[in-house]
């Protein structure tokens, strides 16, 4: 496996862009955005993240998360 020298949002697997600068998180569920959330009408969202942002659990595309083969990029 070759090693990302810069871990950023924008290369790993779990990255969806939305648009340039920004994009959604999916490493984890979506969490509640409240009662008055303007862009959704369920009230759900995955977080927005700077595509240069970085956090501890990088994943860069195509590898195994917890033994799971799916691809996240597929749908």
């Amino acid at each position: 496996m070759t090693e990302t020298t810069d871990p950023h949002c924008g290369a790993c697997r779990y990255f969806r862009p939305v648009d340039a600068p920004t994009g959604t998180c999916h490493r984890y569920p979506p969490a509640f955005a409240g009662e008055n959330s303007p862009r959704e009408t369920h009230h759900w969202r995955f977080p927005v993240v700077s595509n240069r942002a970085w956090c501890g659990e990088f994943r860069p595309p195509g590898a195994a998360v917890s033994g799971l083969e799916f691809d996240l990029q597929r749908g």
